[in-house]
């Protein structure tokens, strides 16, 4: 089995503002796949702030959110859809200030956090990325299932993404920055495609 992913990132990073984009998630058997969309102030660093949308591969009807400053996160939330978020496209929006985040699908609220007296918040300037990627391996599977991959190659879409240009760290625009359609496409056992679902 090939473990990995694909990921995508803005060139550039932002300082607050509101994040957004349509996603459709892959469809099949994502089990121990997670997809996402998120705020970083640098991928891998061990002292990164960090603000997530992620989808657990195991079900396709919640999502977790989750943020980071410094390196710490364990603020994760569960919250059901109502769908399956591989039916359609839905948006999913980030809106990030000093003082408050909040976390919507479909224009409806589903997370607030105020900054709280003496505890961290996210601060750094952050780029925004999208990943797919097997996560099988954490936790033994416990958090997105064990990987199965009989539907690969996983595709999950994401169109009309909004990012607020004008926060832009070290980069003048004019107006707002719309990246028109993405495709992170993601291939896992591309050398074994014929291999059935195991349920």
């Amino acid at each position: 089995m090939t473990i990995g992913g694909a990921r995508w990132r803005t060139t550039t990073r932002f300082l607050y503002g509101t994040f957004s984009s349509l996603i459709k998630c892959p469809t099949g058997n994502t089990s121990g796949l997670n997809f996402n969309i998120y705020l970083s102030s640098l991928e891998g660093d061990k002292y990164q702030d960090e603000i997530d949308f992620e989808f657990i591969g195991k079900d396709k009807t919640i999502v977790q959110t989750n943020y980071y400053t410094t390196g710490t996160g364990n603020r994760e939330q569960i919250h059901h859809l109502g769908f399956d978020c591989s039916d359609g496209f839905h948006e999913y929006v980030i809106k990030w200030g000093p003082n408050l985040i909040e976390w919507l699908v479909d224009g409806k609220l589903v997370r607030k956090e105020d900054r709280k007296e003496g505890e961290g918040f996210p601060e750094k300037p952050m780029y925004l990325y999208a990943s797919v990627w097997d996560a099988s391996y954490i936790d033994e599977g416990r958090w997105t299932g064990p990987y199965v991959g009989c539907d690969a190659p996983y595709v999950c879409l994401y169109k009309d993404i909004h990012v607020p240009a004008g926060t832009a760290i070290g980069v003048a625009y004019g107006g707002r920055l719309w990246l028109r359609y993405v495709v992170a496409k993601w291939m896992l056992d591309w050398l074994n495609p014929g291999r059935g679902c195991e349920f």
